[in-house]
């Protein structure tokens, strides 16, 4: 079978993986936790060794300080006898002192170690003349620092530290009387056997500058090496602290160093090993665990092989059976041999087998009797299939009535908006035709009749006689000026009535064909938007509102209106957008019906980054709290049969979301204001520019 895997390979494969995923945990948390310690114990070794290198740095360099100060006052004090051996002694580190005045070169006492020099075979004038020559003396540094230390081993010497400090002679009143500068030698074998004892470290005692005084590896302290470059040093200068431990990467490799500054500062102690000897115990660590990780992991798969096999083999007998069972061999029997549950199992499967043989035979006789049966109801049924035809075909009947009755409903509700603003403007032409037309044509009447009379009278000479008598009206005037006024004022009358009544008479033909269009939709039952288009947000509520505005006119309703400056494109079907808002705008008006007070009506917009916010608000009689809940959901309304069908909210913000906005219910305070917002996305320019580049390439 494709893609089939016996139990045994499963078995063995989950206990791989549970063996190699243990492994690797632990060689992590191992590796991780070693590390740690080993960060630790390294960073604790470095420190107690610079600290206890400072500390004795600090205890031999101010000895020798010291003895140089006494050398240098008991040498120019002519009325004391002393021995240099006296001063220094025999266990001394000052192995060559001499004594300088700041304005000569040649020392005026020296002293220099017998038994040193004895010992390491240096001839007599080495301090004065091959030391001195290799390693010269910065008196400058001296003299400018009072104190200073430098490196004075030199190749087949031993090693060693220079050493010097000034010395200012006073009289017993406190008054200078000789500037002296000593000079020595230092051996520091103390110092060199703590350096020895440690084995990992690389340990490097400066000067300020970086200069090697002395080192773990003699060559470097030879050839006078400066680590003024190191990172180690460079942490160890910028530190505020005497002492102290850090991970660095120098030269391109990981180091775990400490550092501490003793002697006020002049002498810094660098201590530093190599993260890859520190934790080369962790890679042992790890060789040997992966080592005898194999070892278990080779018993544990072999001792699972032969666990699987023991348990599997049983199963491979079980299966064998049942697939002889699938092909309909009921008299197959399992023998299994094992004592634990596959035995059971297999009992259970012997049983089962025998049930379905017995059970088998039953429904083969249940079979027959029920082919004589099904053969009796299929005249039944056939009979009864041809009532329940006749029964759908009237359930499709009225559903069709039904959903006949609901489409109506919903294309009367949507009819009734823009059939409203035709009704109310179709009044408005009335009341014009009655108060404006009809005087107006009163008097072209009067007019006419009047030069009629005055013609029939005496021909044309009786009329321009008359035409000449004084106006009634105005004194000024004549007959002539008086009706040439008065036709006048009646052209402006008509022609500012034809301008309205072609501006009627779009409104009346726009009107009709958003009916149109909502009837035509209804009855295609297709998508709500079909004719997209971009348009300024803020012009399309102001032109709902002037549809809406012979309606309020006749309420006395006042509109108020604040619009947010700024680009306000949308991308909307406009009708379906007018209906949508002018649906709202209905509700507001019949909600300020009735109410002794002054009605207000304001819209406004708001802009931000990516959408327009339209808010509707009325001080009608607003919503009450049981019927908030409810105000979107099918076939709800508080009107009248007469006024709603409880579809317009729903309708509307369908056609909103449509387009990807929303209408929300904000808030109702009865007879103070009740507030809807319209959300719809701006159209990004960006889009819109793409759009019109796409329409004039088409």
């Amino acid at each position: 079978m494709k893609g089939f895997f016996s139990i045994r390979t499963k078995f063995l494969g989950v206990m791989s993986a549970l063996l190699m995923s243990c492994l690797v945990v632990y060689l992590l948390i191992a590796v991780s936790v070693f590390k740690t310690d080993k960060t630790e114990l390294v960073f604790d070794l470095n420190r107690s060794m610079v600290s206890n290198l400072a500390a004795e740095i600090e205890t031999e360099f101010k000895g020798v300080s010291d003895k140089f100060r006494l050398f240098a006052t008991l040498s120019t004090n002519s009325s004391t006898k002393i021995f240099a051996e006296q001063v220094f002694g025999e266990s001394s580190p000052v192995v060559f002192a001499s004594l300088y005045r700041q304005e000569q070169s040649l020392a005026i006492k020296t002293y220099s170690d017998k038994k040193y020099s004895e010992t390491y075979g240096l001839n007599p004038d080495f301090f004065s003349n091959t030391l001195l020559a290799a390693r010269p003396i910065p008196f400058n540094e001296i003299l400018k620092n009072g104190e200073y230390f430098w490196n004075a081993s030199i190749e087949g010497g031993t090693p060693l530290i220079g050493y010097g400090r000034n010395v200012v002679i006073e009289d017993s009143k406190g008054i200078p009387t000789d500037h002296l500068a000593v000079v020595g030698y230092i051996q520091p074998d103390k110092i060199l056997k703590i350096l020895n004892v440690v084995k990992m470290s690389e340990v490097s005692i400066v000067d300020h500058s970086g200069q090697i005084l002395l080192h773990s590896n003699f060559d470097w302290m030879k050839q006078a090496k400066n680590l003024n470059d190191r990172a180690l040093f460079q942490k160890a200068k910028e530190a505020k602290v005497n002492l102290s431990v850090a991970s660095i990467q120098d030269q391109g490799e990981e180091f775990l160093g400490a550092f501490a500054k003793t002697y006020q500062g002049q002498i810094i102690i660098l201590s530093k090993v190599s993260k890859d000897h520190a934790f080369s115990a962790v890679t042992e660590l790890v060789s040997r665990s992966v080592s005898f990780a194999l070892i278990v992991i080779t018993l544990s798969l072999l001792f699972a092989f032969l666990l699987s096999r023991s348990l599997t083999e049983p199963i491979s007998i079980l299966v064998h059976g049942m697939e002889k069972v699938s092909t309909g061999d009921l008299s197959t029997q399992i023998k299994v041999n094992t004592r634990d549950e596959t035995r059971m199992l297999a009992s259970s499967f012997n049983q089962m087998i025998s049930d379905l043989k017995q059970s088998r035979d039953e429904l083969q006789e249940i079979n027959r009797e029920l082919d004589r049966k099904v053969k009796e109801r299929t005249l039944q049924l056939e009979i009864q299939n041809q009532a329940v035809k006749d029964a759908q075909e009237a359930l499709l009947k009225t559903t069709r009535l039904a959903s006949a009755g609901e489409i109506a409903g919903r294309a009367a509700h949507e009819v009734l908006n823009p059939l409203t603003g035709i009704l109310a403007r179709l009044s408005g032409v009335e009341k014009r035709v009655q108060n404006q037309i009809q005087p107006q044509l009163d008097l072209m009447k009067d007019i006419f009749t009047a030069w009629k009379n005055d013609h029939n009278s005496g021909g044309f000479q009786a009329l321009a006689v008359n035409w000449q008598q004084p106006s009634q009206v105005d004194q000024s005037w004549t007959l002539w000026q008086e009706d040439m006024h008065n036709l006048d004022s009646v052209q402006e009358a008509f022609t500012q009535l034809t301008h309205n009544i072609e501006s009627d008479t779009q409104f009346l033909i726009n009107e009709s064909r958003r009916i149109g269009k909502i009837v035509d939709g209804m009855r295609k039952l297709s998508r709500l938007h079909s004719d997209i288009k971009t348009y300024s947000a803020r012009q399309l509520v102001i032109d709902c509102k002037n549809i809406m505005a012979d309606l309020f006119m006749q309420q006395d309703i006042d509109v108020i209106e604040s619009y947010a400056e700024g680009y306000d494109e949308v991308s909307i079907d406009r009708d379906e957008f007018i209906q949508a808002i002018t649906n709202l705008m209905r509700n507001s008006l019949q909600a300020m019906l009735g109410k002794d007070q002054k009605h207000i009506l304001k819209l406004s917009t708001e802009l931000t980054d990516e959408n327009i916010l339209i808010s509707i608000s009325d001080n009608g009689s607003g919503i009450s709290e049981e019927h908030q809940p409810k105000l979107f959901e099918k076939q709800f309304t508080t009107k009248p049969a007469d006024e709603g069908t409880g579809l317009g909210l729903g309708i509307s913000r369908r056609f909103i979301r449509a387009h990807g906005g929303d209408i929300t219910f904000v808030s109702s305070t009865p007879y103070r204001e009740t507030t809807f917002k319209i959300l719809l996305p701006i159209k990004l320019k960006k889009q819109l520019d793409n759009n019109e580049i796409k329409e004039g390439a088409a």
